[in-house]
């Protein structure tokens, strides 16, 4: 699917949602905030548009087409740089 690149965040995200509604419609069609309406061929194109679409939103944002998702890291001192539940190599506690 090709992205206008002349539209902005604000006329995206209705886009956006619209697909994502589509999701749970059997023919897969979204209907588009102008009125218009698209039928995609499988789920898997349906998911990669919307992918798209929020990959754009975020390099609009600023935020980069980095990662979707971020992990949590704790320190809590166990590990390989600190105390551990096992014994060491080769030898006993």
């Amino acid at each position: 699917m090709a992205i206008p690149t002349n539209l902005t965040i604000a006329q995206l995200v209705p886009v956006r949602d619209a697909m994502i509604l589509a999701l749970g419609s059997p023919t897969l069609s979204a209907h588009m905030p102008d009125g218009s309406s698209v039928t995609f061929k499988s789920t898997k194109d349906l998911r990669d548009a919307i992918a798209e679409i929020e990959d754009f939103i975020r390099s609009l944002q600023g935020t980069g087409m980095g990662s979707k998702s971020s992990l949590a890291q704790h320190k809590r001192g166990d590990g390989p740089i600190g105390p551990c539940l096992l014994p060491p190599i080769g030898g006993y506690w």
